[in-house]
């Protein structure tokens, strides 16, 4: 009877020593599944970010003269590439510009035209280009940016129509944004100089 109580006695701390170690060790595996999956977030995120993020290499634009004889900068072009090769649809893409008072959204006209001999900002995908951007295209050696709106190891212009309200003067400037579905916003101050000698100008990217 003592021995059969005393086994008892001890059996009951030992359960209770299981039972909360059974559930200290499922809340483990539980925060340590959680974490898992935390870190592959975090992991698939930023690959997500580097694998759509698009580098603005250089941008340029040019003056023309308006109605009251005021010469601003009404067409820029701003070359981009992947930041590695990779698959993005420039579809997807929104363009986002800001004068510091206002702001425009621009997205593909669908147009993507292989450079030509003509000047640059003669070409004809101007005619083509309202209210949207297109592309001038540089480098496409499988003809999916060209064809599909697909960009991988390309390299091209983004070609912009600016309306008055964000055309640039002399010692102004916008800020222009790439924004994708998913992943990294890209964003550049362009901005004109004091004073201009030529009608067409680097933007200081």
């Amino acid at each position: 009877m003592n021995n059969i109580g005393s086994t008892g006695i001890i059996t009951v701390p030992l359960l209770s020593s299981l039972l909360v170690f059974s559930a200290a060790s499922t809340n483990i595996f539980e925060n340590s599944d959680n974490l898992s999956k935390d870190v592959e977030k975090m992991v698939n995120d930023v690959v997500e970010e580097v694998a759509t993020y698009i580098v603005i290499k250089d941008a340029i634009g040019k003056y023309y003269h308006n109605a009251d004889g005021v010469p601003k900068v009404r067409k820029i072009v701003v070359l981009v590439k992947p930041l590695i090769p990779s698959v993005i649809n420039i579809s997807e893409l929104t363009i986002e510009i800001s004068n510091g008072n206002d702001v425009m959204l621009l997205s593909y006209s669908g147009k993507a035209m292989q450079s030509n001999s003509a000047a640059l900002f003669e070409h004809q995908i101007w005619d083509k280009t309202v209210d949207a951007f297109s592309l001038i295209v540089l480098i496409d050696k499988d003809k999916s940016l060209l064809d599909h709106g697909i960009m991988n190891e390309d390299l091209a212009l983004i070609a912009i129509r600016l309306p008055d309200k964000f055309a640039m003067g002399d010692d102004e400037s916008i800020t222009l944004s790439i924004i994708p579905v998913r992943g990294a916003i890209t964003s550049v101050v362009l901005e004109t100089l004091f004073f201009h000698s030529s009608n067409v100008v680097s933007l200081g990217c």
